[in-house]
């Protein structure tokens, strides 16, 4: 998850707090592969052997925190434990990760591209997320 839309979901801003407790550390899942999902702008990953996806692994988060992340990733995924590696430090650590569990045709033929995502599409994604913040109120 980009850091930006971790701090959007948890904060309600665009960056996290220099007094949050979080830490971000770069991990690899290894045995899964990521995917784009047709008409949408977000990815989905699913078991897939001699594949890895690199990430985000987020520390320190609260049982609140982790609800509102439930919450936000919703049906459509499942949360799991699973082994990643971090890429500085080559350590090997349990993580919870949200799979996708959802019908496997909604999954385009292309890998999801973090880089085109945060180029193209975070801007239409936040828009989208405050017209329904702002709907919602009374």
């Amino acid at each position: 998850m980009s850091p930006k839309v971790l701090a959007r979901v948890l904060y309600n801003t665009f960056d996290l707090p220099i007094e949050s407790p979080i830490s971000l550390h770069r991990a690899v899942l290894e045995n899964y592969s990521r995917f784009g999902l047709i008409d949408e702008s977000y990815p989905a990953l699913i078991p897939s052997l001699n594949s890895s996806v690199k990430g985000i692994l987020v520390r320190n988060l609260s049982e609140e925190q982790v609800s509102r992340l439930d919450e936000f990733e919703g049906d459509e995924y499942e949360r799991r434990t699973v082994i990643l590696t971090i890429e500085d430090t080559g350590e090997a650590v349990k993580a919870q990760c949200y799979i996708w569990a959802d019908d496997l045709k909604r999954l385009s033929d292309a890998d999801w591209d973090f880089e085109e995502f945060m180029q193209n599409r975070f801007k239409q994604w936040i828009e989208k997320e405050m017209d329904e913040i702002d709907g919602s109120k009374p």
